[in-house]
């Protein structure tokens, strides 16, 4: 486990953990309201990626995060309720969490770990498009290009 996350708590190894599946599960719901098939495959598949194609710094969250990564994303999604933006502010709720999680952190560590994270979220959001949707929805590809960007930890 990294130096980073073994002098955290419990509780806050666990919000810190739990991030990339309510990031990936925010992106997810933010075109639609729904988190596709692709969408999770996507999701699981990236946290596996990113043990090695993060940087450096990163790889051993990444090697922790994939060990669990497909049972928070299930486990959130099963929380979810059924109203699109309570949806929204349940997930927009639990990255709150993160930000007093990222301000025990070393902050070249933290400020890289909301760099990845927000990576993370646009590759998911990215991954249900195609071109048929950007061709015959113009706002969904503004949206795709210029405004998703999550708040992470208030940044």
């Amino acid at each position: 486990m990294a130096t980073e996350i073994a002098k955290l708590d419990q509780i806050d190894r666990d919000i810190l953990l739990r991030a990339p599946a309510v990031v990936a599960l925010l992106a997810a719901i933010s075109n639609d309201g729904e988190v596709s098939e692709n969408e999770k495959a996507e999701s699981v598949r990236l946290a596996h990626l990113r043990t090695y194609t993060s940087k450096p710094i990163l790889h051993n969250f990444y090697k922790e995060v994939d060990k669990s990564f497909e049972y928070h994303f299930d486990n959130i999604l099963a929380q979810l309720p059924a109203d699109w933006k309570e949806k929204e502010s349940f997930l927009e709720n639990r990255l709150c969490n993160l930000g007093p999680v990222l301000l025990k952190l070393n902050p070249v560590y933290a400020e890289e770990l909301i760099t990845s994270l927000k990576s993370f979220a646009k590759h998911v959001f990215k991954s249900n498009s195609n071109f048929l949707q950007n061709f015959l929805l113009p706002i969904f590809t503004l949206k795709m290009n210029d405004g998703f960007d999550p708040k992470i930890g208030g940044r």
